[in-house]
């Protein structure tokens, strides 16, 4: 199933949709605990860029994108539209101020953050492992798309 679907910031329309969509779906929707979730492409990477999750986007919570090997790497979860936590396992991670690591396989959280100026920032610095509660609402959810992450 290719559609093309979401978008980034100056695509977005606050009221629905996107003037321009980027991105494709490349599995069929999974819904579970209320959240929607998919795989999802650029459409058109340039050479030596990456590929890069949506801002913004359309009719699900959740979007994952895959890795190399065809498995998901990493997953966004939005609210309202806009991406809010990213969930990555397809790297090893360390925080620079606290010196906290988490290998490569296993979920950490990062939270996104808005600016006055409307431009996001992640908070790479401050990544956590996936709380009780983020792994009873998401972990489900993050095993559909790649069923050999680690949580704790």
């Amino acid at each position: 199933m290719l559609i093309c679907n979401m978008g980034n910031q100056r695509e977005y329309i606050p009221t629905g949709g996107f003037s321009q969509y980027l991105y494709k779906d490349v599995s069929e929707t999974f819904e579970l605990n209320g959240i929607k979730a998919k795989i999802v492409k650029s459409i058109d990477v340039a050479a030596g860029e990456h590929d890069r999750l949506p801002t913004y986007s359309d009719t699900s919570d959740m979007y994952f994108k895959l890795g190399n090997d065809g498995t998901a790497i990493q997953a966004k979860l939005y609210i309202g539209r806009v991406m809010a936590l990213d969930f990555d396992w397809g790297h090893n991670h360390k925080n620079k101020g606290d010196g906290k690591t988490f290998p490569k396989g296993t979920v950490h959280v990062q939270k996104y953050v808005k600016d006055k100026n409307g431009k996001f920032s992640r908070l790479s610095d401050n990544a956590q492992l996936m709380t009780d509660s983020e792994i009873a609402k998401y972990g489900k959810i993050i095993l559909h798309f790649n069923p050999n992450v680690i949580f704790k």
